[in-house]
């Protein structure tokens, strides 16, 4: 099976040769050509290009059309730094005071020319016959809070949650025009990071970040797009909530308990965790990346689920380990 055809199987649950692998190797593309990661950043047809070719040599079973995840703040007026060896930070949050939320107004994907680089470089991997792209589109909390100020926002949802509800109301208007430029070009899988949302507690994301969620992923499925959700950090507590949101597949992290995890969700979803992108994998030896591996491999026998790091792997991640992930994968075939 090719990776396009492994990846739909594996989705629609029918047979594959074995579980896809979707490890998050962020920047980590950078070392297949040699560009930094401004560069990285900043131009789509070089992000594309390495991206493309770490997904062949890793055995990855999509092409990563990412990068950052601040590129709909900046283009709503957050200032962001970059540098050549490491993603770009918040200068200054574009919003000093959540009551002045409707100074925001909302954009859509050709007002932000990084966006719109996501857009050019998924219209450059759909292309590729044998891996489909899988897209990132940072989610509604992420960006918020990456508009507000971390912090500040994380304070605001709980003390002004009205006006906060304005400005993710504001940002989803980017993410659903991200996602109909995305399915004209041909996208089929996007994958939406909210490490934010993670942060939150249970009734405020079932009440604030939930709801946008499921439109979302509801929007997705009418493009015909397969939608994949990813949130950091110990997340268990959100697990009974957003294995309703509507995403085919949700990314756990190394901090949740995996067979817990499973046993939860019960095939309801696709899980994909856990091990850890740094313990397992960056400071490890291909061999305890292997035994790390295998453990996940093992919890997640008879379940839907596929096994990764449960976060973004460093920049400088030694590849030998990094292969070892696709090796205990295919080592352990179907089951």
């Amino acid at each position: 099976m090719n990776s396009k055809e492994r990846l739909d199987a594996f989705v629609a649950g029918k047979p594959v040769d074995r579980r896809p692998n979707l490890t998050i190797v962020g920047s980590v593309v950078t070392q297949y050509t040699g560009i930094d990661i401004e560069t990285y950043c900043k131009d789509p047809v070089k992000m594309e290009e390495a991206a493309a070719l770490a997904a062949r040599d890793l055995d990855l079973d999509y092409i990563q059309i990412a990068a950052d995840l601040l590129r709909s703040a900046e283009g709503y007026g957050t200032q962001i730094a970059f540098s050549a060896d490491a993603l770009p930070y918040v200068v200054k949050p574009a919003l000093d005071d959540i009551e002045d939320v409707d100074t925001i107004k909302p954009l859509k994907v050709a007002d932000i020319k990084r966006v719109n680089d996501l857009v050019i470089a998924a219209e450059i991997a759909v292309k590729d016959p044998d891996i489909y792209p899988m897209v990132a589109c940072v989610g509604p909390m992420t960006t918020a809070a990456n508009i507000r100020g971390m912090q500040d926002f994380l304070m605001d949802i709980l003390d002004e949650p009205e006006l906060c509800d304005k400005l993710l109301e504001t940002v989803m208007v980017t993410i659903v025009d991200l996602i109909h430029r995305l399915a004209e070009v041909g996208v089929k899988y996007m994958y939406v990071p909210d490490p934010t949302a993670s942060l939150v507690p249970p009734e405020t994301y079932e009440e604030h970040i939930l709801p946008l969620h499921k439109r979302i992923y509801a929007e997705m499925e009418k493009c015909g797009i397969t939608g994949r959700l990813h949130m950091c950090g110990d997340t268990t507590n959100l697990i009974p909530l957003t294995k309703t949101c509507g995403a085919k597949i949700i990314d756990v992290d190394a901090a949740v308990d995996w067979g817990a995890a499973l046993e939860e969700v019960n095939n309801a979803v696709i899980l994909n965790g856990n091990i850890s992108p740094t313990a397992d994998v960056y400071d490890a030896t291909p061999e305890e990346v292997t035994a790390a591996m295998n453990k996940c491999l093992d919890q997640a026998k008879n379940y839907h689920a596929m096994v990764m790091p449960g976060c973004e792997l460093p920049t400088d991640t030694a590849r030998a380990n990094v292969c070892a992930i696709a090796d205990a994968i295919a080592a352990a075939g179907a089951a």
